[in-house]
């Protein structure tokens, strides 16, 4: 995880304060319950970001204790979308509708269980127009769950 200051200024933690209200989140994310996967964005600099989403037995993506392999790409994906919402906030741009244009790579290691806590970091790679490239990696209690490569696209 990143917090703190690095070398460079566009990787500084550029929040206040992590952001964990719904209807906050709700205007950075063009998504509505029951498919918000993300319940706090605790880092944000231009390059990097890190959620977190708590699992609870409510979760449309738990069976049997665990959040499905469908349910760990949503939650990044989402990562990815809150992060692209937050920036584009920033400039007074509401957040737009967005899809996964491709999963370049992706490994589950292993699922969580109902009441974990998922924290994903993404890295933008590139961006370009309405398209970003993320690295992706999801951990639960300092443990990699899971990675990924994936590209999102916004509608115009």
């Amino acid at each position: 995880m990143i917090f703190g200051k690095t070398k460079k200024m566009e990787e500084y933690n550029q929040l206040k304060s992590p952001i964990s209200d719904i209807k906050r989140i709700e205007k950075l994310l063009p998504h509505r319950e029951p498919m918000i996967m993300v319940d706090t964005l605790e880092y944000f600099s231009i390059k990097r970001g890190i959620c977190r989403l708590s699992i609870s037995e409510n979760n449309i993506f738990v069976s049997n204790g665990f959040f499905s392999e469908t349910g760990i790409l949503e939650h990044m994906a989402q990562t990815a979308a809150l992060h692209i919402g937050y920036k584009q906030s920033l400039n007074n741009i509401e957040a737009k509708e967005g899809f996964i244009g491709a999963i370049k790579s992706s490994e589950i290691i292993s699922l969580p269980k109902l009441n974990d806590t998922l924290s994903t970091e993404i890295e933008v790679v590139y961006e370009i127009t309405n398209m970003t490239m993320v690295k992706i990696k999801t951990s639960v209690g300092g443990k990699v769950i899971a990675m990924s490569e994936m590209n999102t696209i916004l509608k115009e």
